[in-house]
């Protein structure tokens, strides 16, 4: 009897032992896939989440246009002149105009003042930028770059006041 009970124990130290490597092994292999494979796994959710990608050159081209004009002596401009500008709408009968103050008019993605007669795109959020600028950005991403207003889902396309 007590020779049985010796082997039952033996077994069962041996059970443990085999669990116990088991157990180490699983957790290693899994704790080396997560670190391999959790790259993959984060590129195939951002890959299936709804991501936002670059606007066609349709879209782009639906966009209002611009031509900025200064207003008054650029060099009174920044110290006394309430208004940095007007951009008038390129296209609309009869012309529709924004009055800039000194501080909107500049481009917020090159952070250089508009000059005179250059032409600006304005999105629907109201926000404005310079076209060779703001064409570039929504080729690669199709928001707004300073509130992310998504010009692709947005239903309205009137403007607002800037």
């Amino acid at each position: 009897m007590m020779h049985q009970l010796y082997w039952l124990c033996i077994v069962f130290l041996a059970f443990d032992v085999f669990f116990v490597v088991f157990c180490v092994a699983l957790a290693c292999v899994v704790g080396i896939a997560v670190c391999c494979c959790l790259p993959c796994i984060i590129a195939i959710l951002y890959a299936v989440a709804d991501q936002q990608e670059g606007a066609s050159e349709e879209d782009i081209h639906q966009l209002s246009k611009y031509k900025f004009h200064k207003v008054g002596d650029p060099e009174k401009l920044e110290i006394s002149g309430p208004f940095g500008g007007i951009m008038i709408e390129c296209g609309s009968d009869p012309p529709v105009e924004h009055t800039l103050s000194a501080e909107d008019a500049e481009c917020c993605i090159c952070l250089s003042p508009y000059d005179d007669g250059v032409e600006l795109r304005g999105l629907p959020c109201g926000h404005h930028f310079h076209c060779s600028c703001i064409d570039k950005w929504l080729r690669i991403n199709a928001t707004c770059p300073l509130c992310k207003f998504n010009i692709l889902k947005s239903n309205n396309h009137g403007t607002e006041e800037v």
